[in-house]
């Protein structure tokens, strides 16, 4: 059981609201496929298997690829009412191997995305070095911020509306970090919110202090394929001298973090009924 701790209470109430909000969907969903919520260019890029990238920065930070459905909207939404400085989009699409249960499908992409001992290991391709390097050099589950005893990854047997969990990630550009990840469910999405618990730094240099950076990953789960749409935003303000760096390697970050949703999602529908 995850252990809360009294400056981190407070934020239960986005839990609660997400919960809320999975509530008061439409219970019956239209078919949909991936096209309906994309853009007609966006679809055909997409289709053609590669990814689509967008970043802003400044007063004017926007975002620019948010698919029509209302959980990115939604989404859309928590980040502009945060007015970061920094905002970079990822826009992905895995085909499915085969079509199942909705619920059964959600509940094996959930799972997926709880999976974050399974980060380790994982690389990215680093635009300043021009070459792959790797991204987490350990990555775990941990009881609370507080307390960094070590939790194994555990595949859930129903559906949640929304968790909380921790996390303790070794990200070798910016160090051994603790996170919070509020994951959370609706219809046919899911969503993951990764907020840095503790002082991000790139060497000795200070980058972005606690709550400064977020990073959310939504999951649309439509019937023919599923869209993974990721958006890192940041405050300027804490991270002088390194925005353009982070603005350059959270695209390439967010296609880490695809591929190994993507290579996970491949295995977990292999084992569906």
């Amino acid at each position: 059981m995850t252990r809360l701790h009294g400056p981190f209470v407070s934020r239960l109430s986005t839990l609660a609201l997400a919960a809320a909000v999975a509530c008061l969907w439409p219970a019956t969903l239209v078919a949909q496929t991936a096209a309906s919520w994309l853009s007609p260019e966006a679809a055909r890029v997409l289709a053609a298997g590669q990814d689509l990238r967008a970043s802003s920065t400044g007063r004017n930070a926007s975002l620019s690829l948010v698919p029509s459905h209302p959980a990115a909207r939604s989404l859309a939404a928590s980040v502009m009412s945060e007015k970061p400085d920094v905002v970079v989009e990822a826009l992905f699409l895995w085909k499915k191997p085969a079509v199942k249960d909705k619920d059964t499908e959600k509940l094996a992409a959930y799972n997926v995305l709880r999976s974050i001992g399974s980060l380790t290991g994982i690389e990215y391709y680093s635009a300043s070095r021009k070459t792959m390097r790797l991204f987490y050099e350990s990555s775990t589950l941990i009881y609370g911020p507080d307390d960094r005893t070590p939790l194994p990854d555990r595949a859930l047997s129903a559906l949640p509306a929304a968790e909380r969990l921790y996390a303790r990630q070794k990200d070798l550009s910016f160090g051994d970090n603790v996170y919070s990840y509020d994951l959370s469910s609706g219809p046919d999405w899911l969503q993951s919110l990764s907020v840095n618990l503790t002082t991000m730094r790139y060497g000795i240099i200070p980058v972005a202090g606690p709550g400064d950076l977020r990073v959310r990953a939504l999951v649309i789960v439509a019937d023919d394929a599923v869209i993974f749409y990721a958006v890192s935003s940041a405050k300027a303000t804490v991270i002088p001298g390194v925005r353009a760096k982070l603005e350059a390697s959270f695209g390439n970050r967010a296609a880490a973090i695809y591929s190994w949703f993507a290579k996970k999602a491949q295995a977990a529908w292999a084992a569906l009924p």
